[in-house]
């Protein structure tokens, strides 16, 4: 229903913001499946969504909404303040927070929003991690980073 009316959506967004953790856990998997066929829809919430990213009250927003950011035409200034936001999540309690944040930051590099010499840097320290689900996630993004040769 949010992918066709728009107060839908809009209280799909809100809901991020619930008390509930398990509502705010079903409307940011709602808002990913959004964003997967309908990016578009967020434009007027990228905004919104940078600072629920900025501080995440729960995992799931960690790991859903950089799924949805990357996905939409981010101002400069947006790109910059996400990138940044991904790093700050890349120390993340939540090992899968880390993991997607690197997962963004590569995406970011590789449609050639941020330089990729930054993207490079956090790769390669994941890849040194103690954290088995971001070293993980870190040599899967290495083959892929450097099968697309962004030297």
């Amino acid at each position: 229903m949010a992918l066709t009316d728009f107060k839908v959506l809009e209280t799909v967004l809100t809901c991020l913001n619930d008390p509930d953790p398990v509502v705010v856990s079903h409307a940011a998997h709602a808002l990913m499946q959004v964003g997967k066929k309908r990016p578009e829809l967020f434009d007027s919430h990228r905004d919104f969504l940078l600072e629920c990213l900025a501080n995440p009250k729960q995992w799931e927003i960690g790991e859903q909404l950089p799924k949805i950011l990357v996905r939409t035409q981010l101002s400069e200034r947006q790109v910059e303040v996400f990138a940044k936001t991904l790093e700050t999540n890349l120390a993340s309690k939540w090992s899968i927070v880390a993991a997607c944040s690197l997962q963004a930051i590569v995406d970011l590099a590789m449609s050639g929003r941020v330089d990729a010499q930054r993207a490079k840097i956090h790769l390669n320290e994941a890849l040194c991690s103690d954290r088995k689900a971001l070293a993980a996630r870190a040599r899967l993004l290495s083959a892929s980073f450097s099968q697309a040769d962004m030297s």
